[in-house]
């Protein structure tokens, strides 16, 4: 995929670099939190050709091994250099089980400067205190804005660009698709597994059918003003069994999950 230069989230992640926080950088699925994770490893390779970098790609098999805390705990301390600036980039860290143990003793450490990716589902920011004993640093990044969508594909017409933008969205895996249809089976595949699996897992949510409804009555009516009660009264009069308070919750798990980063 062209690579374009996310620079608003890499001046944030540059701008806490040798701050002793935990930077944590979060967003939903394929928003390019990984694609701005090795953006930020050039950087410091450019600028600091004498640091010490210690990167785990969770998505690369060659890193199994280290798929539970202590493991991984042990492997970066075997990787730490004395004299040197150390830095910890690790990933979709929520792969690790336990992955908090591991970060949380790096930091006590006060040896290393740590960046971990992760998913919304196992990351939200209401987590992070809960998860890290040290203070920590969100940077939370989105889709593609429509600025970023001219850059991508270098439009002169912005008008047309807007148009299209409006079709496809800021996810940016579906601009490598030349068929409209793969696009938006691309788009669709994201949702699915947005939807489908995180927020079921989770929340665990056991009626997915009135999710997925409930779901699909918020992007049909998203530029109208609407209540939970005319959402219930909706879905009730579809015949199912609903009442304010299960919307209210679903509607939060949604949002928790797409909108909060």
């Amino acid at each position: 995929m062209k690579l374009i230069e996310r620079k608003m989230y890499l001046d944030k992640i540059i701008s806490v670099m040798g701050t002793p926080d935990i930077k944590v950088i979060t967003g939903v699925r394929r928003c390019g939190k990984s694609k701005l994770l090795e953006a930020f490893k050039s950087h410091i390779e450019n600028e600091l050709p004498d640091s010490n970098i210690i990167h785990i790609n969770f998505n690369l098999p060659e890193y199994d091994q280290l798929l539970e805390y202590r493991p991984l705990y042990d492997y970066i301390n075997g990787k730490y250099e004395d004299g040197k600036q150390n830095f910890v980039l690790i990933d979709e860290v929520q792969m690790c089980a336990d992955f908090e143990k591991a970060i949380n003793g790096l930091h006590a450490a006060e040896r290393y400067d740590i960046y971990i990716t992760g998913s919304n589902a196992f990351l939200l920011s209401s987590d992070l205190a809960t998860l890290f004993t040290g203070r920590t640093f969100e940077i939370k990044v989105y889709p593609f804005s429509f600025r970023e969508y001219l850059q991508y594909f270098e439009d002169t017409d912005r008008y047309e660009a807007l148009e299209r933008y409006m079709q496809e969205g800021g996810m940016a895996g579906s601009y490598l698709y030349k068929d409209q249809e793969a696009k938006y089976d691309y788009i669709a595949d994201v949702f699915n597994t947005l939807i489908v699996r995180d927020i079921r897992q989770k929340y665990k949510i056991r009626n997915m059918q009135l999710m997925n409804r409930i779901v699909d009555f918020l992007m049909d009516n998203i530029s109208n003003l609407s209540s939970l009660r005319s959402i219930t009264n909706t879905l009730g009069s579809m015949k199912e069994k609903v009442n304010h308070v299960t919307v209210s919750s679903y509607i939060h798990n949604v949002i928790n999950l797409t909108c909060s980063t």
